[in-house]
């Protein structure tokens, strides 16, 4: 998570300006037909918030944001992630905080919240115990009910980290598996209500390092949920170094404060391969996935539209990794030649969060990392074939940097225009950051008609209020087809942001797999009304130690017309069209069945 000097930063620079004239020498794309031209230009500086109170254009020509959110306070009391700081320590899974997910558990059709519950520590057993974390039922219009007793919910057992959502043993029930300090732990939904938690030396997840995140996703395509784990680094008790920092205000004393991650050694991720009887087992040494960096996020989907699901893995302050699949649950490290592992001058960055999305409207989609402060969260435009370029400059993302540390991500058309906007949650690792705070402002990123991004004023108390933020998952949580999100913060209940923008119109679809994996991960969906064309894919992962809403959602401009098409390509190798004529609701499309 922090920045230093990188031997080869000289020779980077070079590189990265040339790659920065190939980008800026490019022919200028124009804007979609679907996107009004009298937005006007996109701003020199996305930042600029200086939108006239009468609803005008902003002095450079483009239209203020539409985009108005809500807290509800109070909303899911006790879904907190208490990392054990009150006791002062400065041990390093302080640090990394928890995630958030969203499931439909009880299979209700309104959307659950669950949330890792951190834990702390006993100095004198030298180990890191659990707290219980929560599970929210959802009872409609955004209003939930605390059920983790009734649900046998406990994560008590390790402390708990992160969080992500599949139906592993495909009986239409969604599962959790839940990363932390020294053991995973998997939690089999058993359909009535309740979870039962797995012993890791019955369900064979038995890896006993720090897991960050996770991800569900079929490696093999026969149609089961496997596992991919980034784990982070060799802290313990006994490798917990004092570290001293600067003092600040020029002073010339010394204060202890968390120590950075180049600390410690990286671990190594593992890859689980289901087995279809309820057991995992280890494939790294015959799946290729062998490197020993410190992971925090792991994001499965098929980057290369080749019909199997790739993975990508933010490292921090060690080069992101890009495994592609070349069947048969074997794996290529291609980040470098891909373009995907570090910033435009070749430096690893102390990355976080990944979102993916087509943020350009040109059918492929781009990769989004959220990263360390003064570091620029990455863009990386997809050019096909797996090659992808640095775009963060070209989209003016620099623009919208404040000095904060990024973590949970996701892209979401917020304004319902056609393109996707980025939400983005902050907060510092460092108890006295040099030129920044702990507590950090989120910040939802506008795209500007599929050229750039400009920062959305903080026109709420959500966007105005600096917060400990860690993870992020989105979901419809009111049924009114535009989408919320909700952030999982350090020592506060997690907050529930309502989306009340305006004039929203959507299509959302729900994908059932048969043949494919149940959770369909890896399925491309493209939707075409009238001249308006949009791609997603479904994906395993993501964010930071989150897991979002499976729900595919188009926000779908007025003027495009009514008659949607939505065609998808299911991992099977299935392709199916349907032609949907009501547009403001939910579909659910099952694989090798009609629409419903």
């Amino acid at each position: 998570m922090h920045r230093h000097p990188h031997p080869a930063v000289m020779l980077g620079l070079a590189l990265g300006s040339v790659m920065l004239c190939i980008w800026a020498c490019k022919p200028k794309e124009s804007a979609p037909d679907f996107l009004s031209k009298s937005t006007g230009p996109a701003p020199s500086n996305p930042s600029d918030k200086a939108a006239k109170s009468d609803g005008g254009l902003d002095p450079l020509g483009v239209s203020p944001s539409k985009i108005q959110l809500r807290w509800v306070q109070g909303a899911i009391p006790e879904a907190l992630v208490r990392t054990g700081s009150e006791q002062g320590n400065l041990f390093l899974p302080e640090t990394t905080g928890g995630g958030i997910a969203v499931l439909d558990f009880d299979r209700d059709g309104l959307v659950d919240i669950a949330c890792a519950g951190g834990g702390y520590a006993d100095l004198d057993q030298k180990d890191l115990l659990g707290h219980t974390g929560s599970l929210h039922r959802g009872v409609g219009q955004a209003r939930f009910e605390h059920v983790r007793s009734s649900a046998a919910f406990d994560l008590s057992a390790h402390y708990s980290a992160g969080i992500t959502v599949g139906d592993f043993d495909g009986d239409g029930f969604q599962d959790l598996f839940v990363t932390g300090y020294s053991q995973g732990q998997l939690l089999r939904n058993q359909g009535d209500g309740t979870f039962e938690t797995l012993n890791p030396a019955v369900s064979g997840l038995s890896d006993g390092h720090w897991g960050a995140s996770a991800a569900f996703f079929d490696g093999d395509g026969d149609g089961l949920s496997d596992l991919y784990v980034s784990n982070y680094a060799n802290w313990s008790f006994d490798n917990n170094p004092i570290c001293g920092v600067d003092a600040r205000f020029g002073k010339g004393e010394k204060s202890t404060d968390y120590c950075g991650p180049r600390e410690f050694k990286g671990l190594p991720d593992v890859l689980y391969r289901n087995l279809g009887d309820g057991t995992y087992e280890n494939v790294n040494a015959t799946a290729g996935i062998e490197d020993s960096l410190r992971g925090l996020g792991v994001l499965a989907a098929d980057f290369d539209e080749d019909g199997d699901v790739d993975l990508y893995v933010s490292n921090d302050v060690d080069p992101n990794l890009l495994y592609r699949n070349d069947g048969g649950m074997k794996f290529t490290e291609l980040a470098r030649r891909s373009g995907v592992a570090t910033n435009d001058a070749g430096t690893p960055e102390g990355s976080m969060g990944i979102a993916l999305g087509d943020f350009n409207l040109d059918g492929l989609l781009d990769l989004w990392v959220t990263n360390y402060q003064n570091e620029v969260n990455a863009l990386y435009r997809n050019n096909g074939k797996l090659q992808f370029s640095y775009a963060s400059t070209g989209a003016r993302v620099p623009g919208t940097d404040e000095a904060s540390v990024g973590w949970g991500t996701a892209f979401a058309d917020m304004d319902c225009d056609g393109d996707e906007d980025l939400i983005v949650v902050n907060g510092h690792i460092e108890l006295k950051p040099l030129g920044s705070t702990y507590d950090q402002r989120p910040q939802i990123l506008e795209n500007v008609m599929g050229k750039s991004f400009r920062l959305v004023p903080r026109n709420g108390i959500y966007l105005e209020t600096p917060q400990s933020s860690r993870g992020l998952a989105v979901a419809d949580f009111n049924g009114d087809g535009k989408l919320d999100f909700v952030a999982s913060r350090i020592n506060a209940d997690a907050a529930l942001v309502l989306n009340e923008t305006v004039g929203c119109r959507s299509l959302r679809v729900r994908l059932v797999g048969t043949q494919s994996n149940r959770d369909a991960v890896g399925a491309r969906i493209a939707l075409q009304v009238g001249s308006y064309r949009a791609a997603r894919q479904i994906v395993g992962g993501g964010s930071y130690a989150s897991a979002s809403d499976l729900m595919v959602h188009f926000g779908v401009p007025e003027q495009v017309g009514s008659q949607a098409k939505v065609t998808v390509q299911w991992p099977s190798g299935v392709s199916q069209e349907w032609l949907l004529s009501d547009m403001d609701r939910e579909w659910i499309l099952v694989e090798g069945q009609s629409a419903k």
